[in-house]
């Protein structure tokens, strides 16, 4: 099974993958790896799931912290799916009852048209079931000319409340970060969703990398932002990683890559939000995967589990089939999975916001140099995409 700009949720003991590009397509697929028992990494035990209403890539999914069952799918590029007899909603927000495997389009009330056709963003739930969304790009405008442009690219921030599926766009006008997109986020113990890297838009309307030694902060209860300058170990900036808290307080950045597609040193560092500081663990190299972009991490456990994605030093787009999987005790990548069923609470993070399970779905986090085969596709298929009803406008 290969795929990559797949998105990701953890719901207890499952680990879901949602669509993704398999192959030359972008598909309607769900998988989930069953966590309750150990397993070899080289054998994961994936089972299939309910396919989406819709093929999609570079999308984001958050799990209700109200429930911990339901998944919400949001954005991205969205396609009639390859089974013709699956139904189109036009829709950019998907529900997934993952109790009875039953998906369906969610009536957003007061939805903001701009927001249609987003992708390349990453979607953060808080404790109290309230969605945020920052940046990201359009993939309808003008799409068969990948020349960067301001129009495409976004800076605001929206919200919505998964108790009354309310969408708001807020008003915010001090300290509000350029444009950008292929950025990694997690939601904070403090209430505080942190940004970490990416790709800006500058005012002339040429990107570049976000220094990763200053990261945005957006408070999630004033609606406000603020930087912190962090230090430490010498990291390079990057784009297209993804980012998992851990219980101890420290957030583990994995993979990524430049604007031109190339590698980024080290792989895999970790960064102290007791104080604000870079390290770089000694990794052994043993079943080390090589440096991935595109892909997908969660924590389970003591494991972080990275889960497909592109392999930085191919030159021309490769997929990986399966996972890795680094014990974060000792940092290393093991060959087995050893699980005890450990009986949890949730932790703040970039797809579910609880206390034991972090996830960070990254499928939708991509950077300008591998857009292409994205776009040649999705250009492909636009004569079999439906125009899109937004929800909530009816």
């Amino acid at each position: 099974m290969y795929r990559v700009a797949q998105t990701s949720s953890l719901v207890n003991n499952k680990l879901y993958f949602f669509g993704g590009l398999s192959g030359d397509t972008f598909t309607n697929e769900t998988w989930y790896l069953d966590l309750s028992n150990s397993f070899n990494v080289s054998m994961p035990p994936w089972h299939k799931g309910q396919e989406t209403l819709v093929a999609v890539g570079f999308a984001s999914s958050c799990v209700s912290p109200i429930d911990n069952s339901s998944v919400f799918l949001i954005g991205g590029n969205m396609l009639l799916a390859n089974n013709a007899s699956a139904p189109f909603y036009p829709s950019e927000v998907y529900k997934f009852d993952s109790k009875n495997s039953y998906w369906r389009p969610v009536n957003v009330i007061g939805y903001n048209n701009s927001f249609t056709s987003r992708y390349i963003m990453q979607a953060i739930i808080d404790n109290d079931g309230k969605i945020f969304i920052f940046g990201g790009r359009n993939t309808d405008i003008n799409i068969s000319d990948i020349n960067i442009t301001t129009s495409a690219w976004y800076n605001d921030m929206h919200m919505l409340d998964i108790t009354s599926l309310k969408w708001s766009t807020l008003n915010i006008s001090q300290n509000v970060p350029l444009p950008c997109i292929a950025y990694a986020a997690v939601l904070l113990p403090t209430d505080e969703i942190i940004y970490i890297g990416g790709v800006e838009l500058l005012l002339l309307g040429n990107p570049r990398l976000v220094d990763i030694k200053m990261v945005r902060l957006f408070n999630t209860k004033s609606f406000t932002w603020s930087t912190k300058q962090i230090t430490g170990a010498s990291i390079d900036s990057r784009g297209g990683h993804t980012a998992v808290l851990t219980q101890n307080g420290s957030i583990i950045i994995y993979g990524g890559s430049t604007i031109n597609y190339t590698q980024v040193a080290p792989d895999l560092m970790v960064l102290d939000i007791n104080n604000w500081e870079w390290s770089i663990p000694n990794i052994p190299q043993t079943n080390a995967p090589q440096l991935l972009t595109h892909h997908s991490a969660a924590i389970y456990e003591n494991y972080m589990i990275v889960s497909f994605g592109r392999i930085v030093s191919q030159l021309s787009p490769a997929t990986i089939n399966g996972i890795n999987i680094l014990d974060i005790r000792n940092y290393t990548w093991v060959a087995v999975a050893t699980i005890n069923n450990l009986e949890s609470t949730p932790v703040p993070t970039v797809l579910t916001p609880t206390l034991n399970i972090v996830v960070t779905s990254v499928a939708s986090i991509i950077i300008i140099g591998s857009v292409i085969a994205g776009i040649f596709i999705y250009k492909k298929r636009q004569v079999r995409r439906h125009s899109i009803a937004t929800p909530g406008s009816k």
